[in-house]
């Protein structure tokens, strides 16, 4: 197999490859959130692939909000309990136009009585070296509600995208709430995009 910059050889057949036809995969996902320190109707950011935080304890200190949706600007200026090391594993950077095709998410409990959860996707305008680090939300994605009948399943969902498409230079963020903490959870948030 050998490649250029406009195709692969595989000995028996070409196919281009563009921008346009190029399927990718990004994830958001956590292993078992510790809920003791976290609030019903928080919005939570979720690590970004493999940039897990070390403990949840600390990850509990970064909240967008309490609305229906997570909060459209973020600052670690004062007041706040978070700080930008606790930002930045949470941020999927663009460096190029995306388009997205889909989102789905599989989340788990770990107890008998679970909660209703919602989760959703936002895009921000990243400002470097600001305490003002995240202006302009824009809401690309979200699942609809699901309601935990507890640690004896898990749970897939298809989401409603938004606003599919997302210009270089944005950051993407990944948002998980429920309405009490009964549970503590695992979710897994998988994103198919394509470049434009």
């Amino acid at each position: 197999m050998a490649y250029n910059s406009t195709t692969w050889t595989t000995g028996v057949s070409t196919t281009s490859v563009s921008s346009s036809n190029l399927t990718l995969y990004s994830v958001f996902g956590i292993g078992e959130i510790d809920s003791a320190g976290y609030l019903a109707d928080t919005h939570y950011p979720l690590p970004f692939t493999t940039n897990l935080v070390g403990a949840s304890g600390t990850q509990d200190n970064i909240t967008f909000g309490t609305g229906t949706d997570p909060a459209t600007t973020f600052t670690t200026a004062a007041g706040y309990t978070t700080d930008a090391s606790l930002l930045v594993p949470m941020i999927w950077y663009l460096p190029d136009n995306i388009y997205i095709d889909g989102v789905t998410s599989i989340e788990g409990a770990s107890t008998s009585n679970g909660d209703t959860t919602r989760m959703h996707l936002f895009s921000y305008t990243f400002t470097s070296g600001s305490t003002s680090a995240l202006t302009s939300g824009t809401l690309l994605a979200y699942n609809s509600d699901v309601t935990n009948a507890g640690n004896e399943q898990a749970y897939l969902s298809s989401w409603t995208i938004d606003s599919a498409s997302v210009v270089s230079g944005k950051v993407i963020l990944c948002f998980f709430r429920s309405d009490s903490v009964n549970s503590d959870y695992s979710l897994n948030v998988t994103i198919k995009y394509h470049l434009t």
